[in-house]
């Protein structure tokens, strides 16, 4: 049984360990290899004590005007001046060398005769700037002090909460039953009331006192007193008492089902703590928030909503929080599965790439619109819905289908989408036999048929040299642009088949310069030029394909004859320009005298 005689000090300690004004989150351990003295006359056996300093971001928070790490090195250093050489000192800091690691638990000193220079010179090197992993902390001081052998008590000094998913709770649980005589004090340095459930749990799990300082001098006050307790635990005669009867947290335990017979949900659980009332826009302030499946949370008295969410799943519930009590929530979500993925064709293999999914509701607003529940760009998907039906439309490139499903409350519905899908993998070259155009390609994929108006429908388009089309199965014109050179060539694709299709544009490129005299160097401004097709309409008049600003354009062009017409000043020189397949050829033009 853990004996209570800490909750009663002497009057006039002869020696006390802290004297000065502490304004840090820390913890102390303090062991010895006795449990208790026999009587306060007698010397106490030799002590160590394990001092865990916060080194976590938040130490750079300020206390009238001053940073929490700088005023608490400035409280060690006169504690450490006043220190009873009877007790062996160690240090541990944690969260002072990496930002979001919640393994930053370092031991600074061992614990032996305090050498305060030493000491101290470690305590100022510490930068605050990690996470604040509290109860690995208070682990570790445990372990460093041979818990689980000796009698050890810890002072916890916390100005945050722990940020590293771990239950103080458990951790209480753990200790307290694997230790020979094992204690935790703790005070909660400016903390809210919502936020001190975790550290009172710890301290009344392990028969220990939770104390409040909001304040450096309450918590000089709490400090002193803590110290107080642990060392007149070391020297009383043991008072017999009737053991309190412990208490758990104070909170709600939350987990969820799919159904009402489903097993709880082991992931992809996420919730939300809000407050009970609602602003003039009906919002709620969160209160916490928590990605684990199942979990429990420590919350002051009173209402709160809890939110769950499964996947696109939501279910929320009122509760009410009872002093001292925990609440139980199995919240079920009403939800359930749909496993989706794609093949090309009915008993094909399964499409891994390219596929995008939505999952809609099956009514439609007036303007015949349906509302999206969930996508996913995934090739194959699980979605978690809740229970009831959908539409789900898929697309591979080109080509969509749709089908309607219904999901089952625990369930799990299973679809293969048959796209219906073929595939056109083109390039292009300039003549039969010429190499493939590495540049200033576009390609359209137009439907077969035309309106009434005589125009088709434009299924795709590409900009790239060479691409692959996923399209619906079908009839359809490909038309490929190579500068101003224009092919239209009809091509079918069928489902699950590869169609390789090489179009030849007999296309030419040519480099314009003009100069003005024989041998001169070529105009490098002022320069305009024109391409026009000689055949043009009835009246014999010529048709412009193309135009260029630039003093040495390139023009890529269909084969055959044309008029190139080029400005310079005022004057305009017209000659004959003839292109054949595959030309890459230079043109220099001498202007008209």
């Amino acid at each position: 049984m853990k004996n209570q005689t800490q909750n009663h000090r002497t009057k006039n300690l002869k020696n006390k360990l802290f004297t000065g004004a502490v304004t840090l989150s820390a913890v102390l351990a303090v062991g010895t290899g006795q449990a208790f003295a026999q009587d306060v006359s007698e010397a106490s056996a030799p002590q160590s004590v394990m001092m865990v300093l916060d080194g976590s971001g938040s130490m750079w928070g300020q206390i009238d005007g001053v940073a929490k790490i700088e005023i608490a090195r400035d409280v060690i250093g006169g504690l450490l001046d006043d220190w009873d050489p009877a007790v062996q000192l160690g240090v541990i800091a944690y969260g002072h060398r990496e930002k979001g690691a919640c393994n930053d638990i370092e031991m600074l000193v061992n614990v032996g005769p305090v050498d305060s220079a030493a000491v101290m010179a470690k305590i100022n090197a510490i930068n605050p700037k990690g996470k604040t992993p509290i109860s690995a902390s208070v682990r570790k001081a445990a372990e460093s002090l041979k818990y689980t052998e000796e009698k050890a008590t810890v002072i916890l000094i916390s100005d945050g909460l722990e940020t590293c998913s771990a239950d103080p709770c458990a951790l209480a649980d753990e200790l307290e039953a694997n230790g020979v005589d094992f204690t935790t004090h703790v005070i909660g340095f400016d903390i809210k009331d919502e936020e001190k459930a975790g550290l009172v749990c710890l301290a009344e799990r392990t028969g220990g006192r939770y104390m409040s300082a909001q304040n450096a001098q309450e918590l000089t006050t709490a400090l002193a007193e803590t110290v107080e307790i642990v060392a007149t635990a070391e020297t009383l005669v043991p008072v017999d008492e009737p053991e309190p009867v412990a208490q758990g947290p104070q909170g709600v335990r939350f987990s969820a089902k799919l159904c009402e017979t489903c097993e709880i949900v082991e992931d992809n659980m996420f919730w939300w703590i809000n407050e009970s009332k609602q602003d003039l826009e009906g919002n709620r302030k969160e209160v916490a928030r928590n990605g684990r499946a199942k979990d429990l949370e420590e919350l002051p008295v009173g209402d709160y909503q809890i939110v769950a969410r499964y996947g696109d799943a939501y279910a929320n519930q009122m509760i009410t929080i009872e002093p001292g009590k925990l609440t139980e929530l199995v919240m079920v979500m009403n939800a359930g599965h749909f496993r989706v993925n794609a093949a090309a064709t009915v008993g094909g293999q399964i499409l891994s790439d390219n596929m995008f999914y939505w999952v809609m509701e099956t009514t439609t607003n007036l303007e015949g619109q349906r509302k999206e529940v969930s996508r996913s760009g995934l090739d194959k998907e699980l979605f978690r819905l809740p229970a009831g039906d959908y539409l789900v439309r898929a697309r591979h490139g080109d080509a969509y289908a749709e089908h309607q499903i219904t999901v089952s409350p625990g369930g799990l519905t299973d679809h293969t989408f048959d796209m219906n899908v073929g595939y056109l993998r083109v390039d292009a070259a300039m003549s039969e036999g010429g190499p493939q155009i590495a540049k200033d390609m576009f390609y359209w994929v137009l439907a077969s048929n035309t309106d009434l108006e005589g125009n088709r429908r434009e299924v795709s388009r590409s900009g790239a040299n060479k691409d692959i089309f996923r399209l619906p199965a079908g009839d359809y014109l490909l038309r490929s642009r190579h500068g101003v050179a224009i092919t239209d060539t009809a091509v079918t694709v069928t489902a699950g088949g590869l169609l390789d299709k090489t179009i030849i544009q007999n296309s030419g490129r040519v480099k314009l310069s003009v100069v003005q005299t024989v041998g001169a160097p070529a105009l490098s401004d002022g320069v305009f030029w024109w391409v026009y097709q000689p055949t043009g309409d009835l009246e014999g008049s010529e048709r412009e394909i193309s135009r260029d600003g630039r003093a040495e354009p390139i023009f890529t062009l269909p084969a055959g004859e044309f008029t190139l017409a080029v400005r310079y000043g005022g004057k305009v020189t017209r000659t004959k320009l003839v292109v054949k397949p595959g030309d890459e050829k230079k043109i220099e033009v001498l202007l008209n005298p």
